[in-house]
Protein backbone atom coordinates (compact mmCIF):
# COMPACT_ATOMS: atom_id res chain seq x y z
CA UNK A 1 0.00 0.00 0.00
CA UNK A 2 0.94 3.67 -0.18
CA UNK A 3 2.96 5.25 2.64
CA UNK A 4 0.80 7.23 5.06
CA UNK A 5 3.43 9.14 7.03
CA UNK A 6 4.38 11.69 4.35
CA UNK A 7 2.51 14.77 3.07
CA UNK A 8 0.38 14.56 -0.05
CA UNK A 9 -1.20 17.23 -2.24
CA UNK A 10 -3.81 17.25 -5.01
CA UNK A 11 -6.53 19.37 -6.57
CA UNK A 12 -9.76 18.32 -4.82
CA UNK A 13 -12.21 19.88 -7.29
CA UNK A 14 -13.16 18.53 -10.74
CA UNK A 15 -10.94 19.09 -13.74
CA UNK A 16 -11.83 22.21 -15.71
CA UNK A 17 -12.55 25.88 -15.18
CA UNK A 18 -14.64 27.10 -12.25
CA UNK A 19 -15.21 30.01 -9.95
CA UNK A 20 -13.35 28.32 -7.10
CA UNK A 21 -10.88 25.44 -7.02
CA UNK A 22 -9.55 23.63 -3.95
CA UNK A 23 -6.04 22.31 -3.36
CA UNK A 24 -5.80 19.85 -0.45
CA UNK A 25 -2.71 18.91 1.58
CA UNK A 26 -2.64 16.14 4.20
CA UNK A 27 0.21 14.91 6.35
CA UNK A 28 2.69 15.96 9.04
CA UNK A 29 4.12 18.83 6.99
CA UNK A 30 0.83 20.16 5.60
CA UNK A 31 0.74 23.17 7.92
CA UNK A 32 4.42 24.05 7.38
CA UNK A 33 4.10 23.81 3.60
CA UNK A 34 1.00 26.03 3.65
CA UNK A 35 2.79 28.61 5.83
CA UNK A 36 5.79 28.59 3.48
CA UNK A 37 3.54 29.13 0.46
CA UNK A 38 1.91 32.07 2.26
CA UNK A 39 5.25 33.41 3.56
CA UNK A 40 3.56 33.47 6.93
CA UNK A 41 5.08 33.01 10.39
CA UNK A 42 2.04 32.89 12.74
CA UNK A 43 0.52 29.41 12.78
CA UNK A 44 -2.86 28.76 11.24
CA UNK A 45 -5.86 28.93 13.53
CA UNK A 46 -7.61 25.54 13.40
CA UNK A 47 -10.98 25.52 11.61
CA UNK A 48 -10.83 29.25 10.85
CA UNK A 49 -10.57 30.62 7.33
CA UNK A 50 -7.54 32.82 6.68
CA UNK A 51 -7.13 35.04 3.65
CA UNK A 52 -3.62 34.83 2.20
CA UNK A 53 -1.56 35.44 -0.91
CA UNK A 54 0.15 32.19 -1.81
CA UNK A 55 3.25 31.68 -3.91
CA UNK A 56 2.59 29.28 -6.73
CA UNK A 57 5.10 28.08 -9.26
CA UNK A 58 5.66 31.29 -11.17
CA UNK A 59 2.59 33.20 -9.97
CA UNK A 60 0.87 34.50 -6.86
CA UNK A 61 -2.69 33.53 -5.98
CA UNK A 62 -5.26 35.13 -3.67
CA UNK A 63 -6.78 32.35 -1.59
CA UNK A 64 -8.72 31.37 1.50
CA UNK A 65 -6.87 28.82 3.64
CA UNK A 66 -8.50 26.50 6.16
CA UNK A 67 -6.41 24.40 8.56
CA UNK A 68 -7.74 21.24 10.21
CA UNK A 69 -5.56 20.00 13.04
CA UNK A 70 -5.06 16.26 13.54
CA UNK A 71 -6.96 14.19 14.48
CA UNK A 72 -10.03 16.41 13.87
CA UNK A 73 -9.86 16.33 10.09
CA UNK A 74 -11.13 14.24 7.21
CA UNK A 75 -7.95 12.16 7.03
CA UNK A 76 -7.10 12.20 10.74
CA UNK A 77 -3.88 14.07 9.89
CA UNK A 78 -3.10 17.78 9.65
CA UNK A 79 -5.01 19.02 6.59
CA UNK A 80 -4.73 22.34 4.75
CA UNK A 81 -7.36 23.25 2.17
CA UNK A 82 -6.64 26.15 -0.17
CA UNK A 83 -9.62 27.71 -1.94
CA UNK A 84 -8.32 29.73 -4.87
CA UNK A 85 -9.58 30.98 -8.23
CA UNK A 86 -10.70 27.97 -10.24
CA UNK A 87 -8.31 28.32 -13.15
CA UNK A 88 -6.50 25.03 -13.85
CA UNK A 89 -3.32 27.08 -14.37
CA UNK A 90 -3.55 28.59 -10.88
CA UNK A 91 -4.35 25.29 -9.18
CA UNK A 92 -1.57 23.44 -11.00
CA UNK A 93 0.91 26.15 -9.99
CA UNK A 94 -0.08 25.81 -6.32
CA UNK A 95 0.33 22.04 -6.48
CA UNK A 96 3.77 22.33 -8.09
CA UNK A 97 4.88 24.76 -5.39
CA UNK A 98 3.69 22.41 -2.65
CA UNK A 99 5.69 19.59 -4.25
CA UNK A 100 8.81 21.75 -4.32
CA UNK A 101 8.31 22.39 -0.60
CA UNK A 102 8.18 18.68 0.20
CA UNK A 103 4.72 17.35 -0.60
CA UNK A 104 4.06 14.34 -2.82
CA UNK A 105 1.38 14.15 -5.50
CA UNK A 106 -1.54 12.16 -4.09
CA UNK A 107 -2.69 9.04 -5.85
CA UNK A 108 -6.32 8.17 -6.55
CA UNK A 109 -8.34 7.88 -3.33
CA UNK A 110 -5.35 8.46 -1.10
CA UNK A 111 -7.01 11.07 1.14
CA UNK A 112 -9.91 8.71 1.88
CA UNK A 113 -7.47 5.81 2.31
CA UNK A 114 -5.75 7.78 5.07
CA UNK A 115 -9.13 8.49 6.65
CA UNK A 116 -9.75 4.73 6.66
CA UNK A 117 -6.29 3.86 7.98
CA UNK A 118 -6.66 6.43 10.78
CA UNK A 119 -10.07 5.14 11.87
CA UNK A 120 -12.07 8.14 10.68
CA UNK A 121 -14.12 5.92 8.36
CA UNK A 122 -14.62 2.20 7.98
CA UNK A 123 -14.44 0.62 4.54
CA UNK A 124 -18.21 0.81 3.99
CA UNK A 125 -18.18 4.55 4.66
CA UNK A 126 -15.09 5.06 2.50
CA UNK A 127 -16.78 3.37 -0.45
CA UNK A 128 -19.91 5.43 0.22
CA UNK A 129 -17.80 8.60 -0.14
CA UNK A 130 -16.89 7.48 -3.65
CA UNK A 131 -20.49 6.54 -4.43
CA UNK A 132 -21.67 9.97 -3.31
CA UNK A 133 -19.23 11.68 -5.68
CA UNK A 134 -20.44 9.48 -8.54
CA UNK A 135 -24.19 9.71 -7.75
CA UNK A 136 -26.32 10.99 -10.64
CA UNK A 137 -29.77 10.50 -9.10
CA UNK A 138 -31.34 11.55 -5.78
CA UNK A 139 -31.88 7.89 -4.84
CA UNK A 140 -28.20 7.10 -5.35
CA UNK A 141 -27.18 10.15 -3.32
CA UNK A 142 -29.54 9.22 -0.45
CA UNK A 143 -28.23 5.65 -0.32
CA UNK A 144 -24.63 6.91 -0.27
CA UNK A 145 -25.44 9.48 2.45
CA UNK A 146 -27.03 6.76 4.59
CA UNK A 147 -23.99 4.51 4.29
CA UNK A 148 -21.60 7.41 4.85
CA UNK A 149 -23.60 8.23 7.96
CA UNK A 150 -22.90 4.70 9.23
CA UNK A 151 -26.34 3.05 9.01
CA UNK A 152 -25.02 -0.09 7.29
CA UNK A 153 -21.89 -0.17 9.45
CA UNK A 154 -24.00 0.00 12.62
CA UNK A 155 -26.22 -2.85 11.43
CA UNK A 156 -23.20 -5.02 10.61
CA UNK A 157 -21.49 -4.24 13.92
CA UNK A 158 -24.63 -5.31 15.81
CA UNK A 159 -24.75 -8.63 13.96
CA UNK A 160 -21.02 -9.19 14.45
CA UNK A 161 -21.29 -8.39 18.17
CA UNK A 162 -23.99 -11.05 18.62
CA UNK A 163 -21.87 -13.62 16.78
CA UNK A 164 -18.74 -12.80 18.78
CA UNK A 165 -20.58 -13.06 22.09
CA UNK A 166 -21.95 -16.47 21.12
CA UNK A 167 -18.52 -17.52 19.86
CA UNK A 168 -16.92 -16.58 23.19
CA UNK A 169 -19.48 -18.61 25.11
CA UNK A 170 -19.00 -21.63 22.87
CA UNK A 171 -15.21 -21.41 23.15
CA UNK A 172 -15.48 -21.15 26.92
CA UNK A 173 -17.48 -24.38 26.94
CA UNK A 174 -14.84 -25.99 24.72
CA UNK A 175 -12.15 -25.10 27.30
CA UNK A 176 -13.81 -27.35 29.91
CA UNK A 177 -14.74 -30.53 28.01
CA UNK A 178 -14.15 -32.91 30.89
CA UNK A 179 -16.39 -31.04 33.30
CA UNK A 180 -19.23 -31.09 30.77
CA UNK A 181 -20.10 -27.51 31.66
CA UNK A 182 -21.80 -25.34 29.04
CA UNK A 183 -21.60 -21.57 29.22
CA UNK A 184 -24.56 -21.28 26.85
CA UNK A 185 -27.64 -23.49 26.62
CA UNK A 186 -28.62 -25.14 23.31
CA UNK A 187 -31.90 -23.19 23.17
CA UNK A 188 -29.98 -19.92 23.40
CA UNK A 189 -27.58 -21.02 20.66
CA UNK A 190 -30.52 -21.80 18.39
CA UNK A 191 -32.22 -18.49 19.19
CA UNK A 192 -29.12 -16.39 18.40
CA UNK A 193 -28.40 -18.30 15.18
CA UNK A 194 -31.97 -17.81 13.97
CA UNK A 195 -31.95 -14.10 14.88
CA UNK A 196 -28.70 -13.51 13.01
CA UNK A 197 -29.90 -15.57 10.05
CA UNK A 198 -33.05 -13.43 9.80
CA UNK A 199 -31.16 -10.13 10.00
CA UNK A 200 -28.57 -11.16 7.41
CA UNK A 201 -31.31 -12.44 5.10
CA UNK A 202 -33.01 -9.03 5.22
CA UNK A 203 -29.72 -7.30 4.43
CA UNK A 204 -29.04 -9.60 1.49
CA UNK A 205 -32.58 -9.01 0.23
CA UNK A 206 -31.86 -5.29 0.48
CA UNK A 207 -28.76 -5.91 -1.66
CA UNK A 208 -30.77 -7.39 -4.50
CA UNK A 209 -33.14 -4.42 -4.38
CA UNK A 210 -30.37 -1.87 -3.90
CA UNK A 211 -28.81 -2.94 -7.18
CA UNK A 212 -31.68 -1.16 -8.95
CA UNK A 213 -30.76 2.10 -7.20
CA UNK A 214 -27.07 1.74 -8.02
CA UNK A 215 -27.18 0.30 -11.55
CA UNK A 216 -30.55 1.62 -12.71
CA UNK A 217 -33.91 0.05 -13.46
CA UNK A 218 -34.81 -1.23 -16.90
CA UNK A 219 -37.94 0.60 -18.09
CA UNK A 220 -39.40 -0.71 -21.35
CA UNK A 221 -41.92 1.16 -23.50
CA UNK A 222 -44.18 -1.36 -25.24
CA UNK A 223 -47.21 -1.07 -27.48
CA UNK A 224 -48.64 -1.70 -30.90
CA UNK A 225 -47.23 -0.01 -34.04
CA UNK A 226 -47.77 3.76 -34.22
CA UNK A 227 -48.92 3.93 -30.60
CA UNK A 228 -46.54 6.81 -30.01
CA UNK A 229 -43.80 4.77 -28.30
CA UNK A 230 -40.84 6.41 -30.02
CA UNK A 231 -42.22 9.92 -29.52
CA UNK A 232 -42.74 9.18 -25.83
CA UNK A 233 -39.24 7.70 -25.63
CA UNK A 234 -37.67 10.81 -27.18
CA UNK A 235 -39.68 13.11 -24.92
CA UNK A 236 -38.66 11.26 -21.74
CA UNK A 237 -35.04 10.98 -22.91
CA UNK A 238 -34.92 14.66 -23.83
CA UNK A 239 -33.37 13.90 -27.23
CA UNK A 240 -34.35 12.56 -30.65
CA UNK A 241 -32.86 9.09 -30.21
CA UNK A 242 -35.59 7.00 -31.87
CA UNK A 243 -36.92 7.50 -35.41
CA UNK A 244 -40.51 8.76 -35.44
CA UNK A 245 -42.60 8.02 -38.52
CA UNK A 246 -46.25 7.47 -39.44
CA UNK A 247 -45.16 4.30 -41.23
CA UNK A 248 -45.85 1.26 -39.00
CA UNK A 249 -42.86 -0.91 -38.08
CA UNK A 250 -40.25 1.87 -38.22
CA UNK A 251 -38.58 0.69 -34.99
CA UNK A 252 -36.93 -2.68 -35.63
CA UNK A 253 -34.40 -2.95 -32.80
CA UNK A 254 -34.19 -1.92 -29.17
CA UNK A 255 -33.17 1.71 -28.64
CA UNK A 256 -31.84 2.54 -25.17
CA UNK A 257 -31.11 5.78 -23.32
CA UNK A 258 -29.90 6.22 -19.74
CA UNK A 259 -31.98 8.94 -18.07
CA UNK A 260 -33.10 10.09 -14.63
CA UNK A 261 -36.85 9.76 -14.03
CA UNK A 262 -37.93 11.11 -10.67
CA UNK A 263 -35.34 9.99 -8.12
CA UNK A 264 -33.96 7.07 -10.12
CA UNK A 265 -31.55 6.33 -12.92
CA UNK A 266 -33.25 4.13 -15.51
CA UNK A 267 -32.32 2.48 -18.79
CA UNK A 268 -35.25 3.56 -20.95
CA UNK A 269 -35.91 1.16 -23.83
CA UNK A 270 -37.96 1.77 -26.97
CA UNK A 271 -39.21 -1.35 -28.73
CA UNK A 272 -40.75 -2.52 -31.98
CA UNK A 273 -44.53 -2.43 -32.25
CA UNK A 274 -46.06 -5.72 -31.10
CA UNK A 275 -47.93 -7.25 -34.03
CA UNK A 276 -47.87 -10.14 -36.49
CA UNK A 277 -45.73 -9.32 -39.51
CA UNK A 278 -44.56 -11.19 -42.65
CA UNK A 279 -41.33 -9.16 -42.62
CA UNK A 280 -38.52 -11.29 -41.16
CA UNK A 281 -36.59 -8.30 -39.83
CA UNK A 282 -39.67 -6.87 -38.15
CA UNK A 283 -40.45 -10.33 -36.72
CA UNK A 284 -37.05 -10.33 -35.03
CA UNK A 285 -37.72 -6.84 -33.69
CA UNK A 286 -41.07 -7.99 -32.27
CA UNK A 287 -39.38 -11.03 -30.68
CA UNK A 288 -36.78 -8.80 -29.02
CA UNK A 289 -39.52 -6.44 -27.85
CA UNK A 290 -41.29 -9.36 -26.20
CA UNK A 291 -38.09 -10.43 -24.43
CA UNK A 292 -37.51 -6.86 -23.26
CA UNK A 293 -41.00 -6.74 -21.75
CA UNK A 294 -40.42 -10.05 -19.94
CA UNK A 295 -37.15 -8.83 -18.36
CA UNK A 296 -38.21 -5.26 -17.60
CA UNK A 297 -38.34 -3.85 -14.07
CA UNK A 298 -41.13 -1.51 -15.19
CA UNK A 299 -43.21 -1.58 -18.39
CA UNK A 300 -44.74 1.58 -19.86
CA UNK A 301 -47.71 0.44 -21.95
CA UNK A 302 -48.27 3.01 -24.71
CA UNK A 303 -51.90 3.08 -25.88
CA UNK A 304 -52.87 5.36 -28.75
CA UNK A 305 -55.54 7.65 -27.27
CA UNK A 306 -56.59 8.92 -30.70
CA UNK A 307 -57.83 5.54 -32.00
CA UNK A 308 -60.03 2.84 -30.46
CA UNK A 309 -58.34 0.21 -28.33
CA UNK A 310 -57.49 -2.88 -30.36
CA UNK A 311 -57.39 -6.56 -29.50
CA UNK A 312 -53.59 -6.29 -29.42
CA UNK A 313 -53.80 -3.40 -26.92
CA UNK A 314 -55.96 -5.46 -24.57
CA UNK A 315 -53.70 -8.49 -24.98
CA UNK A 316 -50.65 -6.43 -23.99
CA UNK A 317 -52.43 -5.02 -20.93
CA UNK A 318 -53.28 -8.55 -19.80
CA UNK A 319 -49.75 -9.74 -20.56
CA UNK A 320 -48.15 -7.25 -18.14
CA UNK A 321 -50.92 -7.40 -15.55
CA UNK A 322 -48.69 -9.02 -12.93
CA UNK A 323 -45.75 -6.70 -13.64
CA UNK A 324 -44.85 -3.23 -12.44
CA UNK A 325 -46.54 -1.22 -15.18
CA UNK A 326 -47.60 2.29 -16.14
CA UNK A 327 -50.49 2.67 -18.58
CA UNK A 328 -50.18 5.72 -20.83
CA UNK A 329 -52.71 7.14 -23.26
CA UNK A 330 -50.61 8.88 -25.91
CA UNK A 331 -51.42 11.71 -28.37
CA UNK A 332 -53.33 13.84 -25.87
CA UNK A 333 -53.11 16.72 -28.36
CA UNK A 334 -55.47 14.82 -30.73
CA UNK A 335 -59.22 14.12 -30.25
CA UNK A 336 -59.70 11.24 -27.80
CA UNK A 337 -61.17 7.98 -29.14
CA UNK A 338 -61.69 6.35 -25.73
CA UNK A 339 -61.87 7.29 -22.05
CA UNK A 340 -59.27 6.08 -19.53
CA UNK A 341 -62.09 4.83 -17.29
CA UNK A 342 -62.73 2.05 -19.80
CA UNK A 343 -59.67 0.21 -18.54
CA UNK A 344 -60.60 0.42 -14.88
CA UNK A 345 -57.02 1.34 -14.01
CA UNK A 346 -55.01 4.50 -13.58
CA UNK A 347 -54.08 5.76 -17.02
CA UNK A 348 -51.90 8.82 -17.61
CA UNK A 349 -52.76 10.91 -20.68
CA UNK A 350 -49.70 12.42 -22.32
CA UNK A 351 -48.67 14.41 -25.37
CA UNK A 352 -45.09 13.99 -26.52
CA UNK A 353 -45.62 16.98 -28.81
CA UNK A 354 -46.68 19.49 -26.11
CA UNK A 355 -45.08 17.83 -23.09
CA UNK A 356 -48.39 17.59 -21.23
CA UNK A 357 -48.43 14.63 -18.83
CA UNK A 358 -44.70 13.83 -19.11
CA UNK A 359 -43.99 14.83 -15.50
CA UNK A 360 -46.81 12.56 -14.31
CA UNK A 361 -45.45 9.64 -16.34
CA UNK A 362 -42.00 10.17 -14.79
CA UNK A 363 -43.55 10.29 -11.33
CA UNK A 364 -45.51 7.08 -11.86
CA UNK A 365 -42.47 5.27 -13.24
CA UNK A 366 -40.40 6.42 -10.24
CA UNK A 367 -43.09 5.09 -7.89
CA UNK A 368 -42.97 1.69 -9.61
CA UNK A 369 -39.15 1.64 -9.44
CA UNK A 370 -39.29 2.62 -5.77
CA UNK A 371 -41.63 -0.31 -5.18
CA UNK A 372 -39.09 -2.65 -6.79
CA UNK A 373 -36.14 -1.17 -4.90
CA UNK A 374 -37.68 -0.65 -1.46
CA UNK A 375 -35.62 -2.62 1.06
CA UNK A 376 -37.13 -4.83 3.73
CA UNK A 377 -35.50 -2.61 6.35
CA UNK A 378 -33.97 0.86 6.41
CA UNK A 379 -30.51 -0.32 5.27
CA UNK A 380 -30.10 -0.49 1.50
CA UNK A 381 -27.14 -2.46 0.10
CA UNK A 382 -26.02 -0.87 -3.16
CA UNK A 383 -22.46 -2.26 -3.37
CA UNK A 384 -21.95 -5.62 -5.10
CA UNK A 385 -18.88 -6.40 -2.97
CA UNK A 386 -20.97 -5.98 0.16
CA UNK A 387 -23.80 -8.13 -1.21
CA UNK A 388 -21.46 -11.01 -2.14
CA UNK A 389 -19.76 -11.01 1.26
CA UNK A 390 -23.05 -10.75 3.16
CA UNK A 391 -24.41 -13.65 1.11
CA UNK A 392 -21.34 -15.69 2.06
CA UNK A 393 -21.81 -14.82 5.73
CA UNK A 394 -25.48 -15.78 5.52
CA UNK A 395 -24.57 -19.14 3.93
CA UNK A 396 -22.33 -20.02 6.89
CA UNK A 397 -25.06 -19.09 9.38
CA UNK A 398 -27.65 -21.13 7.45
CA UNK A 399 -25.27 -24.10 7.52
CA UNK A 400 -24.86 -23.72 11.28
CA UNK A 401 -28.63 -23.47 11.75
CA UNK A 402 -29.30 -26.58 9.67
CA UNK A 403 -26.60 -28.65 11.36
CA UNK A 404 -27.66 -27.49 14.81
CA UNK A 405 -31.31 -28.23 14.12
CA UNK A 406 -30.57 -31.67 12.64
CA UNK A 407 -28.58 -32.60 15.74
CA UNK A 408 -31.48 -31.55 17.98
CA UNK A 409 -29.17 -29.12 19.79
CA UNK A 410 -26.47 -31.73 20.31
CA UNK A 411 -23.97 -30.42 17.74
CA UNK A 412 -20.52 -30.05 19.37
CA UNK A 413 -19.53 -26.43 20.14
CA UNK A 414 -16.50 -26.53 17.85
CA UNK A 415 -18.65 -27.14 14.75
CA UNK A 416 -20.92 -24.17 15.46
CA UNK A 417 -17.92 -22.00 16.39
CA UNK A 418 -16.22 -22.82 13.07
CA UNK A 419 -19.25 -21.63 11.09
CA UNK A 420 -19.47 -18.50 13.23
CA UNK A 421 -15.84 -17.66 12.51
CA UNK A 422 -16.35 -18.01 8.77
CA UNK A 423 -19.44 -15.78 8.96
CA UNK A 424 -17.50 -13.20 10.98
CA UNK A 425 -14.61 -13.24 8.52
CA UNK A 426 -16.98 -12.20 5.72
CA UNK A 427 -18.56 -9.43 7.83
CA UNK A 428 -15.14 -8.11 8.83
CA UNK A 429 -14.12 -7.95 5.18
CA UNK A 430 -17.14 -5.75 4.41
CA UNK A 431 -16.22 -3.15 7.04
CA UNK A 432 -12.45 -3.46 6.49
CA UNK A 433 -11.67 -4.97 9.87
CA UNK A 434 -9.77 -7.65 7.94
CA UNK A 435 -9.03 -6.76 4.34
CA UNK A 436 -5.99 -7.73 2.24
CA UNK A 437 -3.80 -4.86 1.03
CA UNK A 438 -4.37 -5.77 -2.62
CA UNK A 439 -8.13 -5.44 -2.14
CA UNK A 440 -7.72 -2.05 -0.46
CA UNK A 441 -5.55 -0.92 -3.37
CA UNK A 442 -8.20 -2.08 -5.85
CA UNK A 443 -11.01 -0.29 -3.99
CA UNK A 444 -9.27 3.06 -3.51
CA UNK A 445 -7.79 3.08 -7.01
CA UNK A 446 -11.35 3.63 -8.28
CA UNK A 447 -11.57 6.98 -6.48
CA UNK A 448 -10.80 10.27 -8.15
CA UNK A 449 -7.51 11.98 -7.32
CA UNK A 450 -8.03 14.54 -4.56
CA UNK A 451 -10.72 12.52 -2.75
Amino acid sequence: MYPTDDTIVAVATPVGHGGVGVVRLSGPCASAIGLAMARRTPPWSPRLVTRARLDGDGLTADALVTFFCAPRSYTGQDVVEISAHGSPVVLAALVRRAVVLGARLARAGEFTLRAFMNGKLDLVQAEAARDLVEAVSPAQARAAFDQLDGTLSAALHEVAAELRELQLQLEASMDFPDEGYHFVEPDEVGRVLETVRSRLARLVDGGARGQIVRDGARVVIAGTPNAGKSSLFNALAGADRAIVSSTPGTTRDLVTARVVLGDFVVDLVDTAGLRESPDLVEQEGVRRAGEAVEHADVVIVALDGSRPLSVEDHALIVRVEGSARVLVATKLDLPAAWAPEQLGSDVTAVSARTGAGLAEVSRRVALRVAGESRPSEHVLITNERHRVLLSASLSHIIHACEEFSASDGGLPEEFVAADLQLALDSLDEVTGRRTPDDLLHEIFARFCIGK
